[in-house]
């Protein structure tokens, strides 16, 4: 009687751990795609003047911040700072150029070929041929 009170049980733990791995690899299949490898990239920073200034980029970066992080490094002039919240990064400064929307009304914008952003700087995948704007905008 205690054999057949055992089974039961083992048949559900097979069960329980074959669930996991289906589950998992599901997961696994549809998770945001990013790839690794040589991505040609452009960031444009487009200043409250009006003037854009484009920054080419081959990189490995899975997300745009990695990017970012690369051209502030590599002596391109890019530069950009910002405050962390609970949503990511807040860019505040590009190329010493300040735009925080409590102090002046003005922000950052950013554009993935030319439409607006879906996502920030910190959950952006990079795609190579993709160009990525920072855009000073004012609110009206």
């Amino acid at each position: 009687m205690n054999k057949t009170n055992k089974k039961p049980l083992i048949i559900g733990a097979i069960i329980l751990v074959v669930l996991i791995a289906v589950f998992g690899v599901v997961y696994t299949l549809n998770k945001p795609a990013t790839h690794t490898g040589s991505k040609d990239i452009v960031v444009e920073v487009t200043g409250s003047d009006g003037k854009t200034t484009d920054y080419k980029l081959s990189t490995d970066a899975e997300y745009l911040i990695q990017a970012m992080d690369e051209l502030s490094s590599n002596g391109s002039g890019f530069s950009y700072s910002g405050t962390d919240s609970e949503y990511g990064i807040m860019v505040e400064y590009i190329n010493g150029e300040k735009a925080i929307y409590a102090e002046d009304a003005a922000y950052w914008s950013l554009y993935v070929n030319g439409e607006y952003g879906q996502y920030g700087a910190d959950s952006q995948p990079v795609e190579s041929g993709d160009t990525y704007t920072w855009a000073y905008e004012k609110a009206q």
